[in-house]
């Protein structure tokens, strides 16, 4: 259920779960992954992408920093056992890339890190959610970067956040990078991601 595309505002109240932003007069507050957080600076206006959860204890804001993640949340409430609070702590503790890629190699490890996600859940994640990853539009998050590459990467995505730029704007700019060749250096792979972020 999304109902509520979207939502711009000013940025009120910042908390460890989510913002609260003033849109028109009045107040809401969203539970937003963990980009979202990361981008948000309390007063200064945001748009954030929206989806509207309604159950038993009434309905909830869910906030996305783009269609990606509201996407992956969609497909992560079709796993017996994740509601939409799992699911966004899912969001808000793994950056995007990582669940993917833990989802489409069966790292139910990695996934365990997430509180409120255990072994079996964790396995049923990768299990259920394997193939519907590869025909959802997630195919150039799923890294083709050996293990001994990882560090590399977050390297690269430490010193463009240092730069300024947001992880949805890093990721696609990597993934284009990685696309064709593994990275030779740190260093090499930092140019690469900037040269490609400076197209766009």
């Amino acid at each position: 259920m999304i109902l509520l595309h979207s939502l711009e505002g000013v940025i009120s109240g910042i908390s460890p779960d989510g913002i609260d932003l003033e849109v028109g007069g009045l107040g809401f507050f969203l539970l937003c992954s963990k980009s979202v957080l990361r981008d948000a600076v309390s007063g200064q206006r945001m748009k954030v992408l929206t989806s509207l959860q309604v159950s038993e204890s009434g309905p909830l804001l869910f906030g996305f920093s783009d269609e990606e993640e509201r996407v992956l949340f969609q497909l992560l409430l079709k796993v017996r056992g994740i509601g939409p609070r799992l699911a966004t702590t899912i969001l808000r503790t793994l950056d995007l890339s990582d669940i993917i890629n833990a989802i489409a190699t069966g790292n139910s490890h990695l996934l365990c890190q997430v509180p409120g996600v255990g072994k079996k859940t964790s396995e049923r994640l990768c299990f259920e959610l394997r193939q519907q990853i590869e025909h959802s539009g997630f195919k150039s998050l799923v890294s083709t970067v050996s293990p001994e590459s990882a560090d590399t990467v977050q390297f690269v995505y430490e010193a463009l956040d240092s730069l300024g730029f947001t992880r949805s704007e890093v990721r696609p700019a990597l993934a284009k990078v990685l696309a064709h060749k593994d990275p030779e250096s740190p260093e090499q792979l930092l140019r690469d991601a900037l040269g490609e972020l400076r197209k766009s």
